[in-house]
């Protein structure tokens, strides 16, 4: 899973914060930068293409949503990140070490739900 440019984060932000499908031009109006319309419009598309948005007709103009939360991008690069080394052990090794003692504990839980429901199956 590649990572978003620039103006596509920025766009995948202002939808996410959005919380609801937006025009286009509510789009540009929220990135700001000066940037043109026909390029806004452009990347929307391209994010639609690639999966991330939704599209629905609203009378003549579209309205994008997110196809996906922030999370599940965010999940994609840290598994891409975990596929770029040959020793994920000491990939995750550093990655926890980085986090919270509140993370790690919800970590944990997370650990443990998967492993009953793993036995489970």
């Amino acid at each position: 899973m590649p990572k978003f440019g620039d103006l596509e984060s920025a766009i995948m932000e202002q939808i996410w914060r959005a919380g609801r499908p937006l025009l286009v031009r509510e789009v540009l109006e929220g990135v700001g930068r000066g940037l043109a319309y026909n390029t806004v419009h452009t990347v929307t598309e391209i994010l639609h293409r690639k999966g991330w948005l939704t599209k629905e007709r609203d009378g003549r103009a579209f309205r994008y949503g997110a196809a996906a939360g922030r999370d599940k991008y965010v999940a994609g690069l840290v598994t891409e990140a975990l596929s770029l080394t040959d020793d994920r052990s000491a990939a995750l090794v550093g990655f926890v070490e980085g986090i919270r003692p509140e993370e790690a504990e919800e970590l944990h839980r997370l650990l443990s739900a998967a492993r009953n429901k793993e036995v489970r199956s």
